[in-house]
């Protein structure tokens, strides 16, 4: 039974923010900005006083942890991150599976970090970035078939940078079609695939530098798109 008036503040509040996204969408036709924003109104939608986070909000002990149950968004935020990240770790043979766990642990110190002092919006994208590279599950977005050079063949070789590569591009063509092209310099883009593809064909750059490469590309391309959209 609903406990008014706080219930009842809650579900108007969470009312409000579904007219204000719906708002935004009336005023932000592009195919890039609908992709990205219908993520939150994915998460708003279902941010109601009894939506959880990924772990027992009961055992939350981090001021990291404490502020995301606290949060209905950055809550929800949380459990889509946990459950991208699930996705992505089981698409991998072991040994990726062991490079993406560490990665996900290194992830999860930065934002006890950067919780201290992070305010809203601001942590609210650290997830987003987050969930861009790792969701959805993406093919590489090339033809293996005809791949010739080091780099190519490193990609298609490895599961977790087939992904890295399809969501780079994916997140990049959505950026190029923000304001009908004319946010977005293609040439910076080739200049950024020229110097990666020097340090893919480098022997001491394996999987983990491959992954890396691709992941701050993402973040740089989504924090750019979200700096100019909230």
């Amino acid at each position: 039974m609903l406990n008014f008036p706080k219930d009842a503040y809650l579900w108007l509040e969470f009312i409000l923010k579904v007219v204000l996204v719906c708002n935004f969408f009336a005023m932000n036709k592009s195919t890039m900005l609908y992709r990205y924003f219908i993520l939150l109104v994915t998460l708003i939608l279902v941010s109601n006083p009894l939506t959880a986070a990924s772990f027992n909000c009961k055992k939350a002990s981090t001021q990291a942890e404490r502020m995301i149950c606290n949060d209905p968004d950055i809550s929800v935020a949380d459990t889509e991150m946990a459950r991208a990240y699930k996705s992505l770790h089981a698409a991998l043979p072991k040994s990726e599976r062991d490079l993406l766990k560490a990665d996900q642990r290194k992830w999860l110190k930065e934002r006890k970090i950067e919780f201290r002092s992070c305010e809203e919006p601001y942590c609210h994208v650290f997830y987003l970035v987050r969930i861009a590279q790792l969701k959805p599950l993406e093919q590489v977005s090339f033809n293996c078939r005809k791949a010739s050079s080091r780099s190519e063949k490193k990609i298609c070789n490895s599961r977790l940078l087939k992904h890295a590569d399809g969501r780079m591009a994916a997140v990049y063509k959505d950026l190029r079609n923000f304001a009908g092209g004319a946010y977005f310099d293609r040439q910076e883009q080739r200049d950024w695939l020229k110097r990666r593809d020097r340090n893919l064909q480098k022997q001491s750059c394996g999987t983990s530098c491959g992954w890396k490469l691709h992941k701050d590309r993402i973040e740089e391309l989504t924090r750019r798109l979200l700096h100019d959209s909230l």
